[in-house]
């Protein structure tokens, strides 16, 4: 076996142990293929591939809550190929962990810019949701997410990519960077629906960071879904209940 069948080999025993979440195993056997490709690349060779073995790396580090080291890894797969665009999805999770918004930002801006102008766009809403989660929890808008903002909404990405969207933020309780699409909504498709997204979470996330300025943007982004498809019986089985103890968050 010379060094690049044993470095496929590595990478591929590898992919089997992280399919099965032995994360630590798989990181020595990325390892392993790296070094074999690194001494490789002397003729110019591998680059793709030690970029691809790199962010492998950095999701393993990224499941066992090794966020900084994760983030490295990313950045070291985009050293090698700087277009391997699932590098740039990497970082910018592992920067949203290090509460880094303004970069992970940076990263899914980058990234989407790749992708949109590729044929396969089949990851353009988990960018647009990362960078909207980049900014869910934070008070202040980082001054990278005003550019990021502007492409997203002047590529015109369609309602099918935007319900995706709108779902993974939902599944994630995303809900605060609802209310910056609430302020964009004139700048979504016509035609956007989001016919099966739960709004209970919506109420139980709002109880808890219930604050007397948002209520009526609450009140306002509930609407607003509701006239996209969202049912009112998704609210819970007394949705009354719901609205009341939101309003009893609210002082006045």
């Amino acid at each position: 076996m010379d060094a690049m069948e044993y470095a496929q080999f590595m990478k591929q025993d590898g992919n089997q142990d992280f399919k099965n979440g032995n994360y630590t195993l798989a990181i020595r056997k990325y390892d392993q293929a790296l070094y074999m490709l690194v001494q490789l690349r002397q003729w110019g060779l591998c680059s793709g591939d030690i970029a691809v073995l790199y962010c492998n790396r950095s999701t393993c580090l990224y499941n066992l809550g090794k966020w900084r080291e994760a983030m490295h890894s990313a950045f070291e797969s985009l050293r090698w190929d700087p277009e391997y665009v699932k590098a740039y999805y990497r970082a910018g999770h592992s920067l949203i962990m290090l509460s880094n918004a303004c970069n992970a930002i940076s990263m899914f801006h980058r990234g989407l810019t790749l992708l949109n102008a590729s044929v396969d766009q089949a990851q353009v809403a988990d960018f647009i949701a990362g960078i909207f989660t980049s900014v869910n929890d934070e008070r202040v808008l980082p001054q990278t997410f005003y550019p990021a903002c502007d492409y997203i909404f002047s590529a015109r990405f369609d309602a099918l990519i935007w319900q995706s969207v709108m779902e993974k933020l939902a599944q994630k309780g995303k809900w605060q960077s609802f209310l910056l699409l609430l302020s964009k909504k004139k700048d979504l498709p016509t035609n956007l629906r989001v016919n099966q997204l739960p709004l209970k979470n919506l109420f139980e996330t709002f109880e808890l960071y219930g604050c007397d300025e948002m209520m009526q943007n609450v009140a306002e982004l509930v609407k607003w879904l509701i006239s996209i498809g969202a049912k009112v019986e998704s609210i819970g089985v007394h949705p009354l209940h719901a609205v009341i103890r939101l309003c009893i968050k609210a002082s006045k």
